[in-house]
């Protein structure tokens, strides 16, 4: 399986691209250029990219690398809410949601919260219910604008994993008040995505995975993502009407059950200082989030 990275290795100013290898780097910059990037390399036919990947010669070791967001610089970071029946039924329960919406809903996460790998993410002073939302997450690598159903896979490139880490009381503030969410989903450093871009050529069926998250250890949730209530081409085909996606674009698909605000002993599994948090695509990749107080970071 091909697993595109975008690193810094030790002393880099400036990102490379590379494939990771178990536990090495396969860096294509040294090979290909420094013209090459995530944008580019994901349009490259199935073909041409595992020639691409294989012409690297140049191994680093991964443990000295340190991985960034696999797209660096999205245009929009979209994300799908209430995507999965029985996370609705949480959010219900504890006053997140007074709607029931037929068709997909939609959010915007800022750029500016994107962070790589082993990120270090300071729980923001008086927040009290932070809470994880792992995700499948697809990168857009054609301009989709106004595309049916039918062939909306076609612009689509990869798939990664975004952990949506929200403020719940901040969230359910912004429910009373009408509001969609903003403030409690882009507090800084709330983004984690990675750390890998698998081509989507690479996957069977990107709905028949096994989204995991494991708080210390501990799993936290196991859910196939066949429990998505809508899929990547209802998605694009029904926000792309009137929107386009951007090549680089990533759209989120939905935070399934069993995240922390859906379990009666909450108050205990929601992240503080000193837990670390590893959400991912179970024999596929994950990212490794550390939680720290204020100032930390």
């Amino acid at each position: 399986m091909i697993r595109l990275a975008s690193f810094l290795a030790p002393g880099d100013l400036h990102p490379r691209l590379g494939a990771a290898e178990g536990a090495m780097i396969r860096d294509l910059t040294a090979t290909h250029g420094a013209d090459w990037n995530m944008r580019r390399v994901l349009t490259l036919p199935i073909a041409e990219l595992r020639a691409f990947v294989a012409a690297g010669g140049i191994m680093l070791p991964a443990a000295q690398c340190h991985l960034l967001p696999p797209v660096l610089d999205p245009g929009k970071i979209f994300c799908v809410g209430k995507n999965s029946k029985v996370h609705r039924a949480e959010l219900v329960a504890q006053g997140m949601l007074k709607e029931d919406p037929q068709k997909p809903t939609s959010f915007v996460k800022l750029t500016e919260t994107l962070v790589g790998d082993g990120a270090r993410v300071a729980r923001p002073e008086g927040i009290t219910t932070f809470d994880y939302e792992p995700e499948l997450a697809f990168i857009i690598t054609r301009r989709a604008f106004q595309v049916g159903r039918e062939n909306a896979r076609d612009y689509v490139g990869a798939i990664t994993v975004l952990n949506d880490l929200t403020a719940r009381e901040i969230q359910k503030q912004e429910v009373q008040l009408g509001t969609k969410f903003w403030v409690s989903k882009n507090m800084p450093r709330f983004t984690p995505v990675g750390p890998y871009a698998v081509p989507l050529a690479e996957i069977a069926d990107p709905y028949d995975l096994w989204l995991t998250c494991h708080v210390n250890g501990q799993q936290r949730l196991r859910v196939n993502t066949d429990e998505y209530i809508h899929r990547i081409e209802s998605i694009i085909a029904h926000f792309s009407r009137f929107m386009p996606f951007e090549v680089g674009d990533v759209i989120a698909t939905g935070a399934p059950r069993g995240t922390a605000i859906g379990h009666p002993n909450a108050a205990e599994l929601y992240l503080k200082p000193g837990d670390t948090c590893i959400a991912g695509l179970e024999d596929v990749m994950q990212i490794t989030t550390h939680i720290v107080a204020p100032g930390e970071v």
